[in-house]
């Protein structure tokens, strides 16, 4: 069975009207199924992660990131949740030379610490305008 791709014109026309009509999404799965009630049986389809990319890039939505437990540490370069660079925070250590403490995400509000946590759920607050 074929399935049409957006254009990402019409998918952030869509996303506008799914965040007037729901301000507060729990979750990526929920931005989803909005979205499903939107295209109306359009056979198209959308993966999560390209929803949450654009709903960032255009500025449609805030994002807030529940953490979960990971044993992933401070590695990989690239944000998991938008896919741009890290940046290191580094801290002085007691012999005099730096050590890394946190890695933050130069885009979006993703920050991975010495707590090896990963995202778990994102929830999206619709921007108003």
């Amino acid at each position: 069975m074929a399935y049409e791709i957006l254009r990402d014109e019409d998918l952030e026309d869509m996303l506008r009207r799914v965040f007037r009509n729901n301000p507060v999404l729990r979750s990526q799965a929920a931005l989803s199924r909005a979205l499903a009630a939107e295209l109306d049986g359009r056979s198209a389809k959308v993966s999560g992660n390209r929803l949450r990319r654009l709903a960032l890039e255009r500025g449609l939505a805030k994002l807030e990131i529940i953490y979960r437990q990971s044993c992933r540490g401070l590695e990989g370069d690239a944000c998991p949740v938008c896919t741009s660079s890290l940046q290191d925070i580094e801290n002085s250590t007691l012999d005099g030379g730096t050590a890394v403490i946190a890695r933050v995400c130069t885009n979006c509000v993703f920050k991975r610490g010495v707590q090896d946590r990963e995202p778990g759920r994102y929830v999206f607050h619709a921007r108003k305008g």
